[in-house]
């Protein structure tokens, strides 16, 4: 909390509370939108602006109202445009020497301060309409310490020359959108564009007047503008000062950006090196080598790819795309295409996207789901070792959403390959990225996830992910331009796609001879994982897992382990309680299994048993859970059913899975017994398993007659998440 922006608040509410137009602000102390909002709203009323059309932007009409605020006479009384002017110093972390009303000395010195951050090389202490609206907003203009003082003296120096085009924007020293956006207005001033021709867009007119810039021909005030580009770029293609100057700093940056984005390196800045500086397409008539399409290619399409000089393309593992008719038609590479596509000498590289297009997709336990549906796509086609599989998001993903949600959706999925990557006999896939820029950044650095490869969709010029940020250092395809090329039945819809060389594709494949068993093994593993102590045990991970078979997995006094399979059996036992399963959703909550016994776990126990009930709901999509409970004399047995009652398999049938997981508890361990430690391990593995039983099955009258042995589910799910509450609690 800040004491100043409390002042400021508890003034604000004291002084407008009630007045049409002004929104109360909460008094926390705590700098944020709602506090500038309100500042911004009350400057609107002391300028006339009736209540009515007050707004929380500072816009035209507040710009055009607002008379510049200077340094006041001694003894000048108080005004609230002066307590405005201080509250919003006190926000941005200035302290004007106090919350007064007057602007004397100490006012006038802190806007110097600012202007001087700001960039501007006019230092006067006088407040303009343009001064005032880069206080009353959440920029930053003093250095961040994710900033670099290279692009900071960039983003001041464009401030100072060219602000009657944007105004003022941060100079915090990270490469933004408002920083991209000003580098173009300032080539847009340098072509001789005026204010309000000018927009900051690299349309036709920018191209059209966009110099060649050489050793030969270097106009300063360009060239200057181009060294801000190469910084903001990336700090290897820092030129030194810019001092404007087309020297060999600048023609060796120029070649290092132009090899990186395999550009024709000539250390000459053409339209095209300029235009790939400042957005994310790039010369969109630039000759491509890669290409992507939602089309399943026929001979006639492939030639037309290979007559047009693409040697690697894009295509989808899975999916359906919309028709012109507003129909579906299949986008999922078949045998056949990929036989035409080899025999044609073109390499091919796989794309995931079954969703994916907004951010509802990414929630927790999606990159699980669609990690198991990706490998084995890409293992019925063939896809050997080494294949890179792009997952995409399709989306404008916010950066927090590139946090909350698709980072922690591409750990599910390098888990799920980490894990097939131990089993014999399986591929081992990398793990590719379809987003923008800051997508594929982001998911590349990130620590436990590190993403191999990114295919970035810079064709997305407007995504707010792609403005303002560099190129991923592991791009591998860059999606760039949407066409259509042949004629007659050789037309094919294509993107253009940038080809770096550092995943060259898929030239050959070799597919499985048993797409049933890969369709199984797939469902099997994907369900087995989800099961605590069973995921640890090996011989439950191998492609030579035999099905339509029990075998015992685990066994000590305490507890026995044993797991079947079937694959022809259609489900009908009666003597279990049975909870269907659809979309991956359970019929029943966790809420309602627990029951009492909810008031007796801790939010954490309850969270892990929530995320396995549903983490098996999604593994088996759609199907059925089934359970029972039963006594046997000293013994308790539990056991758990998952039938898959659909199983898409390659070649357009489909099979059916019944899993059986049977925990037989014998005894109830003691200190003293040897191994004691061990059983402890496993006992707390199976406790949320065992939870999901007891709780499910005492859902059911059956369970009544149980006697002695079990009083309560609330008890029996004590005794098994709770009984090591103590110290040996693993």
């Amino acid at each position: 909390m800040d004491i100043r922006v409390l002042q400021t608040q508890k003034w604000l509410n004291t002084t407008y509370s009630g007045r049409v137009g002004y929104k109360e602000v909460v008094e926390d102390g705590i700098t944020g939108w709602n506090t500038i909002y309100s500042l911004t709203r009350a400057l609107q009323l002391e300028l006339g602006i009736p209540g009515t059309e007050a707004s929380d932007n500072f816009g035209p009409k507040t710009e055009a109202l607002f008379q510049p605020l200077r340094r006041q006479a001694a003894g000048a009384s108080t005004n609230n445009l002066n307590y405005i002017l201080q509250g919003s110093l006190f926000c941005k972390g200035y302290d004007p020497g106090g919350f007064t009303g007057n602007f004397f000395e100490g006012t006038e010195t802190i806007i110097k301060s600012f202007q001087e951050d700001v960039g501007l090389t006019v230092k006067d202490g006088v407040v303009t309409s343009m001064i005032m609206k880069a206080l009353l907003n959440m920029s930053s203009y003093k250095l961040s310490l994710r900033g670099h003082q290279s692009i900071r003296l960039a983003q001041q120096n464009l401030n100072n020359d060219y602000n009657r085009y944007f105004g003022l924007m941060p100079t915090d020293g990270i490469y933004s959108r408002e920083t991209n956006k000003a580098l173009i207005y300032a080539l847009q001033a340098e072509e001789g564009l005026a204010v309000g021709v000018a927009n900051g867009n690299f349309g036709p007119t920018t191209i059209n007047l966009c110099p060649t810039l050489s050793e030969s021909n270097s106009p300063p005030r360009f060239v200057r503008i181009l060294q801000y580009a190469l910084i903001c770029n990336g700090r290897e293609y820092d030129t030194g000062d810019f001092d404007g100057i087309y020297n060999y700093y600048v023609k060796e940056a120029i070649k290092k950006f132009q090899s990186f984005m395999m550009l024709p390196v000539t250390g000459v800045a053409n339209m095209a090196t300029i235009k790939q500086l400042m957005t994310s397409n790039g010369d969109t008539n630039r000759s491509a080598h890669a290409c992507d399409t939602a089309t399943i290619l026929t001979a006639a399409q492939v030639a037309t790819l290979v007559n047009n000089g693409f040697k690697v393309v894009g295509r989808y593992l899975t999916g359906n795309v919309a028709t012109s008719n507003g129909g579906v038609t299949s986008k999922a590479m078949t045998p056949q295409e990929l036989a035409i596509i080899f025999g044609a000498g073109l390499r091919v590289f796989p794309i995931y996207q079954d969703g994916g297009h907004r951010a509802s997709h990414f929630k927790e336990g999606q990159g699980t789901v669609d990690a198991y549906k990706a490998h084995l796509a890409a293992r019925n086609l063939g896809f050997g070792t080494g294949t890179a599989i792009y997952f995409a998001v399709d989306y404008d993903a916010y950066d927090y959403e590139v946090t909350e949600k698709i980072i922690p959706y591409f750990k599910e999925i390098r888990s799920v390959f980490a894990k097939l990557g131990k089993i014999e006999n399986m591929p081992v896939y990398k793990i590719g990225v379809y987003g923008a820029r800051n997508t594929c950044i982001r998911t590349s650095v990130e620590l436990g996830l590190t993403t191999d490869f990114s295919f970035v969709s810079d064709m997305s010029t407007g995504f707010s992910g792609n403005l303002g940020f560099p190129m991923p250092d592991n791009w591998s395809f860059d999606q760039f331009f949407e066409l259509s090329i042949g004629t007659g039945e050789g037309k094919v819809g294509i993107d253009k796609v940038a080809y770096s060389g550092r995943d060259k594709g898929v030239a050959s494949v070799q597919p499985p001879q048993d797409l049933k068993r890969e369709a199984l093994i797939n469902q099997w593993l994907k369900t087995i994982s989800e099961f605590p102590v069973l995921k640890d045990i090996p011989s439950l991970y191998s492609t030579n897992f035999v099905f339509n078979t029990t075998e015992r997995v685990y066994s000590s006094f305490l507890l026995d382990i044993d797991v079947s399979t079937k694959t022809e059996h259609e489900f009908g036992d009666n003597d279990m309680h049975k909870i269907t399963i659809t979309n991956g959703k359970l019929g029943v909550s966790a809420e309602e299994i627990l029951g009492e016994s909810t008031v007796k776990l801790s939010a954490e126990q309850i969270s892990d048993f929530t995320k396995f009930l549903d983490n098996v709901a999604l593994s088996v999509e759609n199907g059925i859970m089934a359970i029972s409970m039963n006594p046997q004399g000293n013994k308790l047995v539990l056991e758990i059913k998952l039938y898959t009652k659909e199983i898409s398999v390659a070649d357009g049938t489909k099979s059916k899975l019944e899993i059986s997981v049977i925990y037989t508890f014998k005894h109830v361990p003691t200190e003293a017994e040897p191994n004691y430690g061990v059983i402890l391990e496993v006992v707390a593995g199976v406790a949320l398993v065992a939870a999901a039983i007891i709780g499910i099955a005492c859902l059911s009258p059956a369970v009544a007659g149980a006697g002695a042995l079990i009083t309560t589910a609330g008890a029996v799910i004590l005794f098994f998440i709770g009984i090591f509450d103590d110290d040996n609690t693993v």
